[in-house]
């Protein structure tokens, strides 16, 4: 794929608003960056010169080379709720830091204060308040993104997810989201779970999220770039994902191009290839248990002897945690307008139970991290006797 994924844009408006949108959203990219944008966007956003808050913001972006719009988004600080507290806040400063006293709040000192002291007060107070708001927003902005940093890991995400900025907006954006914030992606990549070589299948693939960053890690593994500071990534000679929406199919095939090959197809009543690996993210919950049992069959038949199947579903015994997962796809489900569907959910140990029933060795692992949800991975291999 091309090193900059805006180069592969159309030239008409929907892809100049794509490639303005990215340069926006990415521009900056560090977190000590990110947390000097967001703290001088509050400092900003904190000086009385109210109108002009969005040009102070894009000239000292493009002078600093730092993100315009997580500025001004931070320089919304005096919004209608927010502002009245400041406006006093920076008066009485700006009155102790000029008189040594602050002002009364009283009917009788607005009649009596002349407005260019009031000016003077607010424009002196705006900058000790400003500057103070600013670099607590810009430590705390630091500190939260600091803490889960991982540049070489950040790098990768990045890179599969900017497959999606030439199919929409809305694609490369969940696909930033969902990298970066679900734990099951790093686990994958990272854990040793996976065998290399041969086939790997994704069923259910939908826009081929896990498949993108697949692909980017094997082409760095192969061309010796890969990030010392990561274990070794798994990498097969083919990827594969089979999606039953026409749509969402068209869109991973879009973004995946030469690096998968994308079958639009029910699981359910399609044979698997011979493949080494397969992978059930979030899938078999949508079916009844008797089709749940039927496309694991299927599943297990085409699996190679010493080949593993990934598994990511809810723990229904997870209280709380599960019943986030639940509200999460009723919402999904109405989103989409798919108003009857309904979910088959099992708990942990039912689930075990079944894939122990069909002659695997079960390896589950709690993969919620510190999301609220109660997911379970489970690494499913074939008892030698089986």
């Amino acid at each position: 794929m091309p090193t900059s994924p805006t180069s592969r844009l159309p030239g008409a408006f929907a892809g100049r608003l794509r490639r303005w949108v990215y340069q926006l959203r990415t521009e900056g990219g560090s977190p000590s960056r990110d947390a000097a944008a967001i703290g001088l966007g509050v400092f900003i956003g904190c000086s009385p010169f109210y109108g002009l808050h969005l040009a102070m913001c894009w000239l000292a972006g493009r002078l600093l080379r730092l993100n315009r719009l997580k500025m001004y988004l931070a320089a919304n600080i005096s919004n209608p709720l927010m502002a009245p507290f400041i406006v006093l806040a920076e008066l009485q400063v700006g009155a102790w830091i000029r008189r040594g006293r602050f002002h009364s709040l009283t009917v009788e000192t607005l009649r009596a204060t002349g407005p260019w002291v009031f000016g003077a007060d607010l424009l002196i107070g705006s900058v000790i308040v400003g500057a103070v708001l600013g670099a607590i927003a810009a430590l705390a902005t630091w500190l939260s993104t600091r803490s889960g940093d991982d540049p070489a890991f950040a790098g990768l995400v990045r890179r599969a997810s900017d497959r999606y900025v030439a199919t929409s907006i809305t694609a490369w954006e969940f696909a930033r989201g969902k990298l970066r914030g679900d734990p099951l992606y790093r686990t994958v990549i990272t854990s040793g779970i996976l065998p290399s070589g041969g086939l790997l299948v994704d069923v259910g693939c939908g826009q081929g999220l896990m498949l993108a960053l697949l692909a980017e890690a094997a082409a760095e593994w192969r061309q010796g770039t890969w990030p010392a500071s990561l274990p070794p990534p798994p990498v097969f000679d083919r990827l594969s994902g089979i999606e039953l929406r026409a749509h969402i199919a068209a869109l991973a095939r879009h973004a995946l191009a030469d690096a998968a090959e994308i079958v639009e197809a029910d699981a359910r009543s399609r044979p698997l290839e011979r493949c080494r690996a397969v992978l059930l993210f979030d899938v078999l919950h949508l079916m009844p248990k008797g089709d749940q049992d039927r496309l694991l069959r299927a599943v297990f038949a085409g699996l190679e002897p010493g080949g593993t199947i990934l598994v990511r579903e809810a723990d229904a015994a997870a209280g709380w945690r599960f019943q986030a997962v639940r509200l999460g796809n009723a919402l999904k489900a109405l989103a989409f307008g798919r108003w009857r569907q309904t979910f088959h959910f099992r708990t942990a140990a039912e689930w075990t139970a079944c894939f122990e029933q069909a002659g695997f060795r079960v390896d589950a692992r709690d993969t919620g991290g510190d999301t609220p949800f109660g997911n379970v991975l489970f690494v499913l291999k074939a008892r030698a006797s089986a």
